[in-house]
């Protein structure tokens, strides 16, 4: 269900290999941003961060730069060998954690995060684990793997993760059943939701009237609130990753397409307003005291509201296209 593959099968040809070097990050994380920020993490949209074979290099600074600084990192975890991620764990910084996506057990984690293996990831969380680290287990719920989530959660406590977080997935738009296709794009199973889903399925009536429901929307934006930022990895900066994920989205022909379309012609209006947000051509602090970045926000919240912004910061008396809230649990 991610955009980087159509469906579980076939590549999304909008996205292109990118990462960064431990010298993009030195350039982009001066110190004058460690000085100002309470903590980072590293999450990729469509990557996982331990893939970047810079990453315990850039621990490795943030470590010397800000000791003190809590830092995560987003991983499926299902990469790199046990000396690999015991030396990531010496090269954090004092206050840290590393989040596992574990969307099941051994027989049922692999249907979503295909070609993962249930046992390696494991494996390297025991290997963090017994280094110090916090570990978060963090498990999808579907129709395939709710009846393990307890015997998931007690295995998250036998192995000595944290917290262990339950959430269901937001990505089932229009019908609870999503097709999962193969190389040649034939569909060979479906993802269905769990049974306490409360997603609100978007039907003919609201796609048709979309316009008319996001003049109802109230969007409390999240990164605003917590005074984010996110910068992807062609080292553009957003206050969030929905917004930075639009232009690699793959329309496919079906009832909303033509909303995709409308967000993405909404994207360009938006980078048109913007400019130039790369944080290797202008500093952060730059881009954010632009006179652009200051004014934009508040139009695009009440007058002309963005449809990405409604669906994942609003919420309206017809519809909630808001994400579910987790269900986190310290073990």
């Amino acid at each position: 269900m991610c955009s980087r593959n159509i469906h579980g099968g076939l590549d999304n040809p909008l996205i292109s290999s990118a990462g960064w070097t431990i010298d993009d990050f030195k350039a982009v994380m001066t110190a004058e941003v460690f000085q100002q920020i309470r903590s980072f993490y590293f999450c990729g949209n469509f990557g996982d961060p331990i893939l970047n074979n810079d990453l315990i290099k850039m621990c490795e600074y943030a470590k010397e730069i800000a000791p003190g600084m809590p830092v995560r990192i987003h991983t499926n975890g299902s990469a790199r060998s046990v000396s690999w991620w015991k030396q990531l764990a010496k090269a954090m910084p004092d206050k840290n954690g590393i989040v596992f996506a574990l969307d099941g057990l051994a027989d049922t984690h692999s249907i979503y995060r295909i070609g993962t293996d249930f046992d390696t990831i494991i494996r390297n969380a025991k290997a963090v684990i017994e280094e110090g680290i916090e570990a978060e287990w963090v498990f999808i719920r579907f129709k395939h793997n709710e009846h393990q989530v307890e015997e998931a959660r007690q295995m998250s406590k036998d192995l000595g993760f944290t917290t262990f977080t339950v959430k269901n997935s937001s990505r089932f738009l229009l019908d609870p059943q999503y097709p999962v296709l193969n190389k040649q794009g034939e569909t060979v199973y479906h993802l269905e939701p769990s049974s306490d889903n409360k997603m609100v399925f978007i039907d003919k009536k609201v796609i048709e009237n979309y316009k008319q429901v996001m003049d109802t929307m109230e969007i409390d934006c999240y990164a605003q609130k917590e005074r984010e930022l996110y910068i992807d990895a062609y080292k553009n900066v957003f206050p969030c990753c929905w917004l930075s994920s639009i232009p690699y989205n793959h329309i496919e022909d079906n009832p909303l397409s033509s909303v995709r379309y409308e967000i993405r012609n909404e994207y360009a209006g938006l980078m048109n307003t913007l400019g130039n947000v790369n944080a290797v051509d202008n500093s952060i602090k730059d881009i954010i005291d632009s006179e652009p970045w200051q004014t934009c926000w508040t139009k695009y919240w009440t007058t002309k509201k963005l449809i990405t912004c409604s669906r994942t910061c609003g919420r309206s008396n017809k519809v909630s296209f808001a994400q579910p809230r987790d269900q986190k649990e310290d073990v």
